[in-house]
């Protein structure tokens, strides 16, 4: 197949794509992956239509995040640390918030208002039952916000299952205020893709690290979307350092994951939602007795103060002078 015949990177929507390797898309539907030669993102390619990217995510899967649910709670309540020592009060936006769980840590411990956007209409009913948050059924593109809506947003692990991240980022900014800021999580893409690359050439076609990601972002890329888009980086660092040894090989059976059957149910707990689809709609709450099953899975709470600890701690490990780690954390702020 000639690329070169094919449309230009949907990224920086200039350079030419060139094959690099196949990954398993969904079940055993294979697609290609390129990268492109002027901005060095990677991404299946063709980008795959809505249906196919439905069919990456489990119908449920909103599910784990009811055993995880005092580790987002505890996450909002850090995260409302953070934003009082921005600002007393504002608004928060959480994309891909699930159930909204952090959104309802960081309300009972802020002044902030809070709001979430969440593409399965399922988790958004839910997570509006379950934690009282006002929680709209929508993609990015699709969200019905006023422009400058929100002082803060975060994205957490959303980007890179988006079908058009540019348009994304774009709209993120617009939703912003002035000098508003968002938090992006997402990962290192060359990182992420390395043992899609190193297994291809031993002739073995598998699944990506986590189920449904579309591109590969690199820093330079990521840093030009970003200022495409109107935004300043305050912050960029590096994490997850262990898993990037597994990424490199470097670990004993570092690739058991990519190998080991039924290794690829999608980890609910370390992603967010792709928000590929269009269209919104306020979600509706969900019938109670279904709620009432899903929070019998809801662990005991565990304590504040050794959660916090612990957070602080892994802190120290967010470096930003390397990009060895699997993923990136970037704050931005609206110029």
């Amino acid at each position: 197949m000639d690329l070169e015949t094919f449309f230009p990177c949907p990224i920086c929507r200039s350079g030419r794509p060139e094959f690099i390797c196949k990954a398993v898309l969904y079940s055993d539907v294979e697609r290609e992956i390129c990268r492109c030669r002027g901005c060095g993102a990677a991404y299946f390619y063709p980008v795959p239509p809505p249906e196919e990217i439905a069919r990456c995510y489990p119908v449920a899967y909103f599910r784990g995040f009811f055993k995880q649910y005092w580790k987002d709670y505890y996450k909002g309540r850090a995260l409302a640390l953070r934003l009082l020592d921005w600002r007393p009060k504002g608004r928060l936006l959480d994309v891909g918030c699930a159930l909204g769980t952090m959104l309802a840590g960081a309300r009972d411990y802020s002044g902030w208002s809070v709001q979430g956007l969440e593409f399965s209409s399922e988790a958004a009913g839910m997570g509006a039952a379950l934690n009282n948050v006002s929680i709209v059924s929508s993609s990015v593109a699709g969200a019905p916000f006023p422009e400058g809506s929100f002082d803060y947003i975060n994205v957490n692990n959303v980007l890179e299952h988006e079908s058009d991240p540019v348009a994304a980022v774009k709209k993120i900014s617009q939703l912003l205020s002035a000098r508003g800021r968002v938090e992006l999580t997402v990962p290192n893409g060359p990182i992420d893709l390395l043992p899609n690359l190193t297994l291809y050439r031993r002739g073995l076609t598998v699944k990506t690290r986590h189920d449904g990601h579309l591109f590969f972002f690199s820093r330079r890329t990521l840093e030009w979307m970003l200022d495409n888009a109107g935004f300043r980086v305050i912050s960029f660092e590096n994490f997850h350092f262990k898993q990037g040894c597994k990424s490199r090989g470097w670990l004993p059976n570092a690739y058991s994951s990519f190998l080991s059957p039924g290794a690829f149910v999608p980890e609910s707990g370390d992603e967010g939602r792709s928000l590929a689809g269009s269209g919104s709609k306020v979600a509706a709450t969900m019938p109670a007795l279904i709620l009432e099953d899903y929070k019998k899975l809801i662990p005991p709470q565990p304590d504040w103060v050794v959660y916090y600890a612990r957070y602080r701690l892994r802190r120290f490990f967010y470096a930003s002078g390397t990009d060895f780690g699997c993923d990136f954390k970037i704050l931005a702020e609206k110029k």
